[in-house]
C-alpha cells in the first residue's frame, strides 16, 4: 500500500500533515498502542431508504430530523439488533455491534469493530473508540469517551464528559462519574466508584468496592475509600462529595446516601 501526502499529489485541504490512501485499497490496516490492528475498510454507508425501511422492517428504529444533513451513517459491515434506536446525526461503522433494545444518541459514535451490549446506551456526542466494548444495560453519557479497545462491565455508568483510557478495563456495577479521566491500562474492578473530576494515573489498579476522587497515583485496595493519597475510615467521609451531577441518584441508590 503506498501512502502519499496531499502536498506531494497537489491535493489541497490539510496542508500536507495528514496521509491520503490510493483510492485502489481495499481497506487500511491501523495499529494501536495495543500492538492490535483495526482494519478500517473503504465506507459503505446504507442509503436513506435502506435505513429508514430496510431497518425499520428489522425492528430498528431511525429517528428522523428536520436538521440539515442530519440522516445517522450506518456503515453495511455493522450488526445491531432489533428493537435499537438510532437517533440523527450519529455514526455506526464496519464491525461495530450494538446488542438489542439499545439506543444511540444525536452526534454518538461507535467506531470500528466497537461493541454495545443489549439495553445500552451511547449518549449525545459520546464516543466508543475502535474495538471498545460496552457491556449490557451500560450508559456512556454526553460526551462521555470509551477509547480503543477499552471495556465496561454490565450495568455500569460513564459520566459526562469522562473519559476512559486504551486498554482500560472498567468492572461491573460500577461508576465513573461526571468528568473523571481513567489513563490506559487501568484495571478497576466490580462495585469501583471513580468520583467526579477524578484523574487516575496509567496502569493504576483498584480493586472491587473501592470508591476513589482525587488524583489517584498508586493501586488501590478492594473496599479502599481514597482521595488523592487520603483514605479515609469508612464511606461517609466521601459520600456527599460524590453524590452529585448525573450520576447522584444513581450513588444515592448504591450507597444508601440520604438526600
Amino acid at each position: 500500500m503506498t501512502i502519499k501526502r496531499k502536498k506531494d499529489t497537489g491535493e489541497q485541504g490539510n496542508g500536507g500533515q495528514f496521509g491520503s490512501v490510493a483510492r485502489s485499497d481495499a481497506e487500511v490496516a491501523v495499529t494501536g498502542a495495543s500492538g492490535r490492528e483495526h482494519p478500517f475498510p473503504n465506507k459503505d454507508y446504507l442509503s436513506a431508504d435502506e435505513l429508514f425501511r430496510g431497518l425499520a422492517d428489522r425492528g430498528i428504529t431511525v429517528e428522523a430530523s428536520s436538521r440539515r444533513n442530519s440522516t445517522p451513517r450506518v456503515d453495511r459491515g455493522a450488526d445491531i439488533g432489533s428493537g435499537t434506536t438510532i437517533a440523527p446525526n450519529t455514526c455506526i461503522e464496519s464491525g461495530a455491534s450494538i446488542g438489542q433494545n439499545s439506543r444511540v444518541f444525536d452526534d454518538g459514535v461507535v467506531a470500528v469493530n466497537a461493541r454495545v451490549g443489549n439495553g445500552a446506551t451511547v449518549g449525545k456526542r459520546a464516543v466508543i473508540g475502535s474495538g471498545a466494548q460496552i457491556g449490557d444495560r451500560s450508559d456512556v453519557e454526553w460526551r462521555g469517551f470509551v477509547h480503543q479497545n477499552a471495556a465496561i462491565g454490565q450495568d455500569s455508568m460513564v459520566g459526562a464528559n469522562s473519559s476512559v483510557g486504551e486498554r482500560s478495563r472498567i468492572g461491573d456495577r460500577s461508576c465513573v462519574v461526571d468528568g473523571a479521566q481513567v489513563g490506559k491500562d487501568v484495571q478497576a474492578g466490580d462495585g469501583v466508584v471513580i468520583g467526579a473530576g477524578a484523574r487516575i494515573d496509567d496502569g493504576v489498579k483498584i480493586g472491587d468496592d473501592a470508591l476513589v476522587w482525587g488524583h489517584i497515583t498508586s493501586d488501590v485496595a478492594p473496599g479502599e475509600v481514597r482521595r488523592d493519597d487520603q483514605t479515609f475510615d469508612g464511606r461517609t467521609a466521601s459520600r456527599e462529595e460524590l453524590a452529585f451531577g448525573s450520576q447522584g441518584g444513581w450513588l444515592r441508590g448504591k450507597f444508601g446516601t440520604a438526600d
